[in-house]
């Protein structure tokens, strides 16, 4: 992600781009999908959909009739 300083005025200048941040965005599911973040109206965050990394998955333990073990 890269931002880019502006001065407005009599003249339009446009800065060199200077890089905020590495993101890797997903891919489209859809041609109607066309935006990939949001930002914070202060401008201070950025919400990006990316893809989840898969991680190990940890085994649930499932406990039936517990309230019964609260009885002994």
């Amino acid at each position: 992600m890269t931002a880019t300083p502006v001065t407005e005025g009599t003249n339009f200048d446009a800065g060199a781009p200077v890089g905020l941040f590495q993101a890797s965005p997903r891919e489209a599911a859809a041609t109607s999908e066309q935006a990939f973040y949001d930002v914070s109206r202060d401008g201070q965050r950025f919400l990006i959909n990316t893809e989840a990394r898969q991680t190990a998955v940890e085994p649930m333990t499932l406990i039936l009739n517990w309230t019964a073990k609260l009885k002994k």
